[in-house]
């Protein structure tokens, strides 16, 4: 039977590689595109593209990225190489499988920092169906580790705070939902039996 808990799982440096795929893979992209530095992530933390809403409000930000990395494609050009680029992350299928395991056991769910062009490739990887719920940023506007998205999913959510497990590969992400009151299992996918662990003992603990 299963418990009434929720079992909320982080999906960049859990199922796909954070430096190996994601941050690797923007680096390779913009270097097809001509440019060729060491500061890539830095500069594209300045447009907190997690919390863009619509691929028009990207299009739009995608004008201002261009000069920042002075490149001239056009925004079609730009979306067409990314996804071809990003579809060929290798991700850790093992805990992806994981994840939909637990699903006759507790609740399961992702909340994750994803930009709209994101959504495709993730769906590809876990099928979001799968999941009981689903947290993006994008979709609600702002992005871990910013109280207001822990205090958002917490309002939508059925559950105490203390019959929520949240991991995740980033401890500022994970002090944030400490904070809320929530369990948690700072871990990457790497880690697949400290994850196992984690979440065998939340489900089996009985709250007092």
């Amino acid at each position: 039977m299963k418990k009434n808990k929720l079992i909320l799982f982080d999906w960049g440096g859990i199922v796909e590689p954070q430096k190996e795929g994601f941050i690797k893979t923007f680096k390779t992209l913009f270097k097809t595109l001509g440019y060729d530095k060491d500061d890539v992530i830095d500069i594209l933390k300045n447009y907190h593209l997690s919390s863009i809403r619509t691929l028009d409000e990207y299009e739009s930000i995608f004008e201002n990225m261009k000069k920042d990395f002075n490149i001239s494609c056009t925004f079609d050009q730009y979306l067409n190489l990314y996804t071809e680029l990003f579809d060929k992350i290798i991700y850790y299928k093992d805990v992806a499988e994981y994840e939909s395991s637990l699903k006759d056991k507790c609740n399961i769910g992702i909340l994750s920092n994803l930009s709209v062009i994101d959504h495709d490739r993730i769906d590809k990887q876990l099928n979001l169906k799968n999941y009981d719920y689903v947290f993006l940023s994008y979709e609600l506007g702002c992005q871990k580790p910013n109280k207001e998205i822990y205090e958002k999913v917490q309002s939508m959510l059925p559950f105490n705070k203390e019959d929520i497990l949240f991991v995740d590969d980033l401890e500022k992400n994970i002090n944030a939902a400490k904070e809320m009151g929530w369990n948690t299992c700072l871990a990457n996918g790497l880690e697949l039996d400290k994850i196992k662990k984690a979440c065998e003992c939340f489900i089996n603990k009985e709250n007092d």
